[in-house]
């Protein structure tokens, strides 16, 4: 009776835990499709700006030159919403951890990484080894990569528990 009581709270545990894992990776889904609407929305932006300044230097008459100006400037303060848009999608996507299938050992690091924000100057203070020559740190959320510099070919990963 006790085994099997332990068996089955054990498979629930289990299934309960199992149906969490999607809910972790859907943030990340969806982060990655905002920046990629923010980035089309940009870029749809830009062509109405370029669009509109062809407008103004093709304006017959005062009235034609007034509406081009506003679309021009309905058009930049779009590429401004698209470039905070795109900017918080990065933000979003930059909070999660190295878990995911993109950070293996032989794969690149994402480039919303490959900057000096994440790379860990003070690995001693972080309890990590020493980097090879040519290579650094990079923290990921609560994680470390250990990164080649000139490629941004992944060498090591250390997860956090």
């Amino acid at each position: 009776m006790n085994k099997t009581r332990t068996i089955i709270c054990s498979i629930a545990i289990a299934s309960m835990g199992l149906a969490s894992l999607p809910s972790f990776a859907q943030p990340r889904a969806e982060a990655r499709q905002d920046l990629r609407e923010g980035r089309q929305d940009k870029r749809e932006a830009t062509r109405d700006i370029r669009e509109g300044r062809r407008d103004l230097r093709q304006a017959d008459t005062p009235r034609e030159a007034r509406e081009a100006r506003q679309d021009i400037r309905e058009g930049q303060r779009d590429r401004r919403d698209a470039r905070r848009d795109t900017r918080e999608a990065r933000q979003d996507l930059r909070y999660y951890n190295a878990r995911s299938a993109e950070f293996r050992r032989g794969a690149r690091l994402p480039l919303y990484l490959n900057n000096r924000t994440y790379v860990v100057n003070d690995w001693r203070g972080h309890r990590l080894t020493a980097p090879p020559r040519g290579y650094h740190w990079v923290q990921v959320g609560p994680d470390y990569v250990l990164v080649a510099i000139t490629t941004g070919i992944i060498a090591s990963l250390i997860l956090s528990q």
